[in-house]
């Protein structure tokens, strides 16, 4: 149902190059921290890493896929998503950042709880769920509670992404017959289209700023980085490669944008850019970490 842009045996290959430390982590900060997931063990499980640096901290042992990690905003919490063997069921579970304290909070093994978001507030959690038939967003406490289903429109909604302020969601949505990036008020009101385009775009992301929404877009015949302004003007293609697939955008702290760019055969990288598309570089890292990854917030 959920469209991936890997496989789940697939690894993403970050390579080692030879960056300078300031590339790393900006001058006076500490490196930035990753959170991604492997499957070096024989099935998926989340990882936590810091730039630069070759050991890798395995916090999830189980025979179940764990993969997707979300950072809470003081970096204490991960929130991740739980599958069953061999199964495209799941749920969303929250433990500490050391791996302790595992716990589900949503507990519906019958239905599809993906792709978890934590607000930068720290007061709710969104997500992917098809609990109430179809595949919406839906919100809920960072306990578990109150959750919310935000779309209710019968199509496909997923990889929902919170704006700075926690006040706004942007997410892709199949309900106009492709994959479009729609934008709505964290209440689920005033839904809005801002891509409209033949072509596939998803994979949203909210840069730290507030001012830009980055997305995969197929509009340029593969799969390229796009950034637009966050109410949908100005998109702009910052990768534009004519036998590069470049994906998953995901910003760090710091405001610059990575991505996992690949060809046809051989290793998927991670690569950072500028919003204005300058600077590209390709991360110093060694970690192997499959589908959506997320950096600490540096707060």
């Amino acid at each position: 149902m959920v469209v991936l842009a890997v496989s789940v045996g697939a690894l993403i290959c970050l390579m080692t190059v030879g960056e300078t430390k300031a590339e790393e982590g900006r001058a006076g900060s500490p490196p930035p921290v990753l959170a991604y997931a492997g499957d070096s063990a024989g099935n998926l499980d989340v990882y936590v890493t810091t730039l630069g640096r070759s050991n890798a901290r395995r916090l999830t042992s189980s025979p179940r896929d764990e993969f997707t990690p979300s950072w809470s905003p003081d970096g204490r919490r991960i929130v991740y998503r739980v599958n069953p063997p061999r199964s495209d069921e799941g749920d969303v579970w929250v433990m500490g950042a050391d791996g302790s304290r595992k716990t589900n909070l949503t507990r519906s093994p019958a239905v599809a709880d993906w792709s978890p978001s934590w607000s930068p507030d720290g007061s709710r959690i969104a997500y992917f769920s098809t609990a109430a038939g179809g595949g919406d967003i839906w919100t809920m406490r960072a306990d578990g509670s109150g959750k919310r289903n935000l779309t209710r429109n019968g199509g496909l909604n997923e990889y929902p992404t919170w704006s700075p302020d926690s006040r706004s969601l942007a997410f892709n949505s199949h309900r106009d017959g492709q994959f479009e990036i729609y934008t709505s008020a964290s209440d689920g009101s005033d839904q809005r289209n801002l891509t409209r385009n033949r072509a596939k775009d998803q994979w949203p992301a909210w840069s730290p700023d507030g001012k830009y929404i980055a997305f995969m877009s197929e509009r340029d015949g593969n799969e390229d980085v796009f950034v637009m302004d966050a109410a949908g003007s100005a998109k702009r293609n910052l990768t534009r490669t004519r036998t590069l697939y470049e994906s998953h955008p995901t910003w760090l702290p710091d405001g610059r944008l990575s991505y996992t760019r690949h060809g046809e055969s051989g290793p998927i990288e991670l690569w950072t850019v500028r919003a204005d598309g300058s600077n590209f570089r390709r991360l110093h890292t060694s970690v192997q970490p499959v589908f959506a990854f997320s950096w600490k917030p540096s707060r």
